[in-house]
């Protein structure tokens, strides 16, 4: 997807499942379609190939490690060979990041 200003839900019901939406430097998403982006086990990325947005990390940063330097409650759902990580806040879980384990061994 190109960089827009504004990402929504119909944006990513439009991607394909288990795609990537590709976030520019001035782009956001709605909390609705970080929720769908989740639901559907899209990656969410940055332009800079960050997965989180300020992130320093480039591509290769490990989901994993990631979650384990930052104090929290997760929950992980495995299906179909891909891992779905969620944090749980005050309001409800924040979708965290997504993993397969070819993605993995990089």
């Amino acid at each position: 997807m190109s960089a827009r200003k504004l990402y929504t839900e119909a944006d990513v019901a439009a991607l394909e499942k288990g795609g990537v939406l590709v976030l520019g430097a001035d782009a956001i998403a709605t909390p609705a379609a970080l929720d769908l982006a989740f639901a559907r086990g899209i990656r969410v990325r940055w332009s800079d190939g960050s997965t989180s947005p300020g992130s320093t990390e480039g591509k290769h940063d490990c989901l994993w490690h990631r979650m384990l330097g930052t104090d929290g409650c997760f929950v992980v759902t495995v299906k179909d060979g891909r891992a779905s990580i969620a944090r749980m806040t005050e309001e409800g879980p924040v979708p965290f990041g997504n993993d397969t384990l070819e993605a993995h061994s990089q």
